[in-house]
């Protein structure tokens, strides 16, 4: 009969000595603060504005890192053939407002900024948004200002004076330099205040004894002082020349409403 007591007091020693020694330890808990995984956060990229304000109204040079400029495969003789800008223009209203977004602008009024290409397309340059920035009509550096410059360049391209490629590279570089350096400063710059123009403002009266013909980048016609279409041309095609010789060497022509 002590058998059966004895053959319990073995298996009461065995499962004793089966058990984990440590299993009746309290586990140290884990600390709330500790982070479990480490995440990688991405770093947004710095907006180029400051909500809608507009870099350009202080920094009139475009965002190389989004207009480096870009240029087509042609010659000399093709950019100086008259009516050639007019021929090769093609900037989608997609394109334009892609432009506007990239550069941070989510509204603007009215003639407040041209998609203005970098390297003119009478010097040559392409219709690539990479060729493209908003730049605006106001301030002392402004589109009308450039256009000048690019006047210039296409004056001195097509009369040999200038090879092509120094042309596109001075005028992607830093415009505001290379006009600089061909034609000064600027006497006649809009100041940095200069108010934008309000809707059915009157237009005002052209100077008599102004000197600058304003063309028409659309039509290829030019205006003197003394047409009646003189204010007319709307600022997203305007375009300025210094007489009337080197209208008509960029392929202008007077309209036909000019006096005589």
């Amino acid at each position: 009969m002590k058998r059966p007591l004895v053959s319990l007091a073995l298996l009461t020693l065995l499962a004793a000595c089966g058990s984990n020694p440590t299993s009746n330890q309290t586990a140290t808990p884990v600390s709330s603060s500790t982070p479990a995984a480490s995440k990688m956060v991405a770093t947004p990229t710095p907006p180029l504005t400051d909500g809608n304000s507009f870099v350009a109204q202080t920094r009139v040079l475009p965002d190389p890192r989004l207009t480096p400029g870009d240029t087509l495969d042609v010659t000399k003789d093709d950019i100086c053939t008259p009516g050639y800008s007019s021929k090769v223009r093609n900037v989608p209203e997609a394109v334009k407002r892609q432009d506007y977004a990239e550069y941070g602008i989510t509204s603007h009024q009215p003639h407040e900024y041209e998609v203005d290409h970098l390297i003119s397309l009478e010097l040559g340059g392409s219709n690539s948004i990479k060729n493209l920035w908003p730049e605006s009509y106001h301030g002392p550096w402004n589109a009308h200002i450039k256009d000048r410059l690019e006047n210039e360049l296409h004056r001195r391209v097509c009369s040999g004076a200038l090879d092509l490629k120094e042309a596109q590279r001075e005028i992607s570089t830093n415009w505001i330099e290379a006009y600089k350096k061909y034609l000064g400063e600027p006497k006649d710059q809009m100041k940095d205040n200069t108010p934008l123009p309000q809707a059915g403002a009157p237009e005002k009266s052209a100077d008599a004894s102004s000197s600058v013909i304003i063309g028409n980048r659309h039509s290829h016609v030019y205006h003197r002082p003394d047409c009646p279409d003189y204010n007319r041309v709307s600022p997203e095609n305007r375009v300025e020349f210094s007489s009337a010789a080197e209208a008509e060497q960029a392929g202008y022509h007077a309209a036909h409403n000019c006096p005589h």
